[in-house]
């Protein structure tokens, strides 16, 4: 079922403390101005997180999110901010080996109380694609259906029982028990089939029916200037990797009203528009 009336989003995947980047890709897509404060009027951000850990400046980026998450909010817009592994990490273990910054219980706990406010989700749809930060392979959606009691069921449906089974585990932290946190064994875990905190791409591209629902998602880095995608786009992975560890790699999608999807990309200086589709790339 497509939503009517769809605004234009940006969506953006893996920051990793670099905040800089985040910035100048906000720049770009004309959702902040030179203050860096929202002007993207009713336009929508996603972030599929993996907000913190790696760069220099995981503090600077979380506050930042906020920040511009109550000016689009009072602007007619949306900010997005999906939660990935590194903060469930951090939740479970606020002295964990990826943490570079200070007071990690203190940002530990502020996320944990954003998740309760809904500020922070695990999960979100537009009405046309879901958005999860590693993907939603086909058996745990087929878990997640048994327990709404309904197959088949819509993307909204879907995406609100997963952010409810996700704030009732951050509330028990429980982050082990419920298939949306299973590791699968590509990730070090002992699961076959990883969560949508886990997934592998080159595991949830080959899943069976997973592209049934199509998906934009991060996690796995394509270390390349450009997206990973499968089944003609209906499962894409925006994680270029933006930390300089993955290459640095400077990129987004715009959706437009239409549905149309465009990357761009930064290569140099330049900014480089590619439409996901037949036709060719301009600059």
């Amino acid at each position: 079922m497509k939503t009517k009336n769809l605004k234009r989003r940006i969506v953006v995947g893996d920051v990793h403390g670099e905040l800089g980047s985040l910035k100048e890709i906000l720049i770009h897509a004309k959702l902040i101005d030179q203050e860096e404060n929202w002007a993207g009027e009713c336009s929508v951000l996603i972030q599929t997180d993996d907000v913190i850990d790696r760069g220099p400046d995981s503090w600077g980026c979380i506050e930042f999110l906020q920040k511009i998450q109550e000016q689009a909010q009072d602007a007619g817009g949306q900010v997005v901010r999906l939660c990935g592994n590194h903060e469930v990490m951090l939740m479970e273990d606020s002295s964990n080996r990826y943490v570079n910054f200070k007071k990690p219980e203190k940002l530990a706990s502020l996320i944990k109380e954003e998740i309760s406010l809904g500020k922070i989700q695990a999960s979100y749809t537009d009405g046309e694609r879901l958005y999860t930060h590693a993907g939603l392979r086909s058996e745990i959606r087929a878990a997640l259906e048994k327990e709404i009691g309904a197959e088949r069921v819509d993307l909204k449906r879907l995406s609100d029982h997963i952010n409810k089974v996700f704030r009732d585990a951050v509330k028990k932290k429980d982050f082990e028990t419920h298939a949306i946190f299973h590791v699968d064994l590509k990730r070090g875990g002992s699961h076959e089939v990883g969560g949508i905190f886990w997934g592998d791409y080159s595991l949830i591209c080959d899943s069976l029916m997973a592209y049934n629902i199509p998906q934009i998602f991060g996690h796995t880095p394509t270390r390349k200037k450009g997206v990973m995608h499968s089944h003609s786009f209906k499962l894409i992975d925006i994680d270029a990797g933006m930390h300089d560890g993955y290459g640095g790699n400077i990129l987004y999608l715009e959706i437009g009203k239409s549905g149309n999807i465009l990357q761009h990309h930064k290569d140099g200086d330049v900014w480089i528009e590619t439409v996901l589709g037949p036709e060719k790339e301009k600059r």
